[in-house]
């Protein structure tokens, strides 16, 4: 619940890395940690933390994105946001919302699931729970890049990694698996994980406490769907 400690991280990260970065991918309600009390965490678009991540993204010259307690009109979103030095440029609300923690009573959802082009990528957003649901993603066509943003615990991480390759060989894209690292108050542990899984399955993984960059190549995955068409026959 410490978001300016949060951000500070964020900036950490980004002055860490060497040479210019087009997206920073953080996990699920990466500003205060996974929270069902949702009055306490939700923050308006319009709070300073957006203002923020919006200066960090003009500084660094990349884009940010990752999930957010968002609060709009009485309602609460698990959201995710797509931060440019434009300010929000993309947005998506968690679909499948995680009933055996009541996240289904504390949060409701108004944008669905939706391609957000950048920088001539198509990237699909998606949440944790919604790795479950490969329908959420295979009713859009042509992808290039999804991202899941997730809380995901130790004793079910072998799911996250079976299904998160599942969905590039599946979709014939790139997929991006980011989750938290550590253990909450309620005692439950979460061991990371974080990896890209190429087009083909091949994966990277980083278990630490830290960030790793990754180079994606858009014409290789135009060739690779073009020598390998199985999307046609969907």
């Amino acid at each position: 619940m410490d978001i300016q400690s949060n951000i500070d991280t964020i900036a950490q990260h980004l002055a860490s890395i060497a040479g210019d970065v087009d997206l920073l991918v953080l996990p699920e309600m990466f500003l205060t940690g996974f929270n069902m009390e949702a009055s306490s965490a939700a923050i308006a678009e319009d709070h300073l933390a957006i203002e923020k991540l919006t200066q960090l993204a003009k500084k660094f010259n990349t884009g940010i994105i990752g999930s957010l307690a968002i609060s709009e009109m009485s309602s609460y979103y698990n959201r995710v946001l797509l931060i440019t030095n434009d300010g929000i440029v993309g947005r998506y609300d968690k679909q499948y919302l995680f009933t055996p923690s009541g996240e289904n009573k504390a949060f409701s959802k108004k944008y669905p699931t939706r391609l957000i082009e950048y920088k001539g990528w198509k990237i699909l957003p998606q949440v944790c729970y919604d790795l479950r649901f490969p329908e959420n993603v295979r009713s859009i066509d042509h992808a290039d890049l999804i991202i899941y943003m997730a809380n995901w615990p130790k004793g079910r991480i072998h799911h996250w990694n079976a299904l998160l390759k599942a969905r590039a060989i599946e979709n014939q894209c790139y997929v991006i698996g980011c989750n938290r690292i550590g253990r909450d108050d309620n005692g439950w542990e979460f061991p990371g994980h974080s990896q890209v899984i190429a087009y083909n399955g091949n994966e990277s993984m980083i278990n630490e406490n830290d960030n790793s960059t990754t180079k994606l190549e858009l014409p290789a995955l135009v060739d690779y769907r073009t020598k390998y068409p199985f999307w046609k026959d969907k």
